[in-house]
């Protein structure tokens, strides 16, 4: 052996010679599928890198009118968890159900006894443009459509 010389690189594995283009194909080979090839449990990602999802979101939510007639986004704690995807959830259902004017009222008397100054609920289901409202502009975040499934005063 010459001094200065390290020792030699090993041979690259003919199994990883094999097994990394291997995997690489599997991991790519959505993107060659057809669009709506995918179900539960196995989900195509392009779904999402095609940008072919729409741009309109529906939300159901709960929002507390003020006083002077505008609108904010409740807490999730006044739905009844402290986890926004839970809360979305339970609004969703109840409007699915046709039971939003009982959430309604349950969520009117923990807007109470939080001393919220919300002066009424309302449980709405909320229609968003996703790139409209990021883009920045002034009515970026104001809906296209809004459908009011119960409104309920708050005690005073």
């Amino acid at each position: 052996m010459t001094e200065g010389a390290g020792p030699a690189s090993p041979a690259p594995s003919s199994k990883l010679v094999v097994v990394t283009p291997l995997l690489g194909a599997l991991i790519l080979s959505p993107l060659a599928r057809e669009r709506g090839w995918d179900s539960f449990p196995i989900s195509s990602y392009p779904m999402f890198a095609r940008g072919d999802l729409g741009t309109v979101n529906e939300l159901a939510h709960v929002l507390l009118v003020d006083p002077d007639g505008g609108r904010a986004p409740a807490a999730p704690s006044l739905v009844g968890t402290p986890e926004p995807m839970i809360a979305m959830t339970i609004v969703r259902t109840h409007v699915e159900r046709g039971s939003a004017a009982e959430l309604c009222a349950s969520i009117a008397s923990r807007a109470h006894d939080a001393r919220i100054s919300a002066v009424a609920i309302e449980i709405v289901t909320s229609s968003f443009d996703a790139r409209r409202y990021f883009s920045g502009r002034p009515d970026a975040r104001t809906p296209l459509e809004r459908v009011v499934h119960a409104r309920c005063e708050v005690a005073r």
